[in-house]
């Protein structure tokens, strides 16, 4: 047995219709993955399989939260995850894919008889989380990012000058004017 054996669904012992499973994913699970931009979490996931003679139809419902790091300042970040997804799994002795298919379709061998769901879980935490990561503003409109990494960090900042345009421009002018 590994640390994901809970994330396993025996569909061949189930019945046909709809099943319901609930998981919580949290700090342990992501940190089995080196890659993981999430650090620490507490994501609730509802799973509910429809099982029919050809395939499976799995619900995926996922909702909490998840520390990654901070665009900006690299400081732990907190951010809400909600995602819903939908994923199929056929069939076939052939274990073949149609690309027409997509990527929410999974092919099963019609000897297996449990379908592990660690890895999809771990994608569609990913990949509910926000494009932009940085902490935002209080009240008054100031960051709430590190204020010792913002100040190390303006210290780097490329300041336009007076003429409206960046300084090093005017030395690569002549150049392109020419």
């Amino acid at each position: 047995m590994n640390d994901h054996d809970p994330y396993l669904i025996p569909f061949k012992g189930l019945s046909a219709g709809t099943h319901s499973f609930e998981w919580t994913v949290g700090k342990d699970f992501f940190a089995a993955y080196a890659a993981s931009e999430i650090n620490d979490a507490d994501i609730r996931v509802k799973v509910t399989l429809g099982k029919h003679p050809q395939f499976l139809e799995v619900d995926i419902v996922m909702e909490g939260w998840a520390e990654v790091e901070c665009d900006r300042c690299l400081h732990p970040l907190s951010v809400d995850i909600e995602t819903e997804a939908k994923l199929y799994a056929r069939f076939d002795s052939l274990s073949v894919k149609d690309d027409s298919e997509g990527d929410d379709v999974v092919i099963l061998s019609h000897d297996e008889n449990e379908l592990d769901m660690t890895h999809y879980l771990y994608e569609y935490a990913h990949l509910a989380l926000p494009i932009r990561r940085v902490h935002p503003d209080d009240q008054t409109g100031k960051s709430m990012c590190d204020g010792e990494m913002i100040k190390r960090l303006e210290t780097y900042l490329v300041k336009e000058n007076a003429s409206g345009g960046d300084p090093r421009w005017n030395d690569l002018k002549h150049i392109f004017e020419n």
